[in-house]
């Protein structure tokens, strides 16, 4: 039997009102890098160099640097052979920030996974875009609650909604949700993408009623539960 390996890549760009160089000072210092991403980060600024970093939560990350181009281009490659590539590009008086990575993402939970670093990467990128043009660090903002499940786009005809592919026992999703729901809004918001969940539920403060529509063995549903703390297993007894 052949196994067929395939890697997934993933594309995320946002503009930074800032020139290139103060940008790629940003990405290439270490005490910069802890200023919008990591907890601790060192760069070997050099073809061959070491990047490792912490973020916090329990999450590292390690990889060689094989490609510079002063102000313009960084790839890094992990053990995997993974590889990160971080692009500026001048545009109308600022940068436009880009940043590719891939990765081996396979079946549902990887899926899942994939969608979960493209949105984790674009949060860190929301935020050096705050610090390079408000000296503002808005992480604070970010992961401050949870429901305890996990979610991959799906669509079919275009019909297209958040499948639900892992639930943690002891969180507010437990026993009240199913792998295999399709959460299509919450609170009266329709939700597509992994961002457009993510976002509206781990911004929220902890102890927030939420009210998700889910469609279950064709019919549609709604489903009420409560926030917790992120990463937290208590839950929490809704109201209604």
């Amino acid at each position: 039997m052949i196994r067929v390996t395939t890697y997934h890549s993933v594309k995320r760009e946002i503009f930074i009102n800032a020139k290139p160089e103060k940008v790629w000072k940003a990405l290439t210092s270490g005490e910069e890098r802890n200023k919008w991403e990591t907890k601790s980060c060192k760069i070997e600024l050099k073809v061959g160099g070491k990047f490792s970093a912490d973020y916090g939560w329990g999450v590292a990350h390690s990889a060689t640097i094989v490609e510079i181009v002063e102000n313009k281009r960084l790839i890094m490659e992990d053990e995997n052979n993974g590889r990160t590539i971080w692009t500026v590009t001048p545009q109308n008086n600022g940068s436009l920030v880009t940043l590719e990575f891939n990765g081996l993402w396979t079946g549902d939970l990887g899926m899942m996974e994939m969608e979960n670093s493209s949105f984790g990467q674009y949060q860190f990128m929301r935020n050096m875009k705050s610090v390079i043009e408000n000296n503002e660090d808005i992480r604070h903002l970010f992961w401050n609650s949870w429901i305890g499940m996990q979610h991959k786009t799906i669509e079919r005809e275009g019909f297209k909604a958040r499948e639900i592919v892992k639930i943690v026992p002891n969180t507010p999703a437990d026993e009240v949700l199913r792998i295999g729901d399709l959460i299509t809004s919450v609170n009266d918001q329709t939700v597509t993408t992994y961002d457009d969940l993510e976002r509206v539920i781990t911004e929220m403060p902890p102890q927030q009623e939420i009210k998700l529509v889910i469609k279950r063995d064709d019919k549609i549903k709604d489903v009420y539960l409560v926030t917790v703390p992120y990463g937290s297993t208590k839950s929490p007894t809704p109201s209604k």
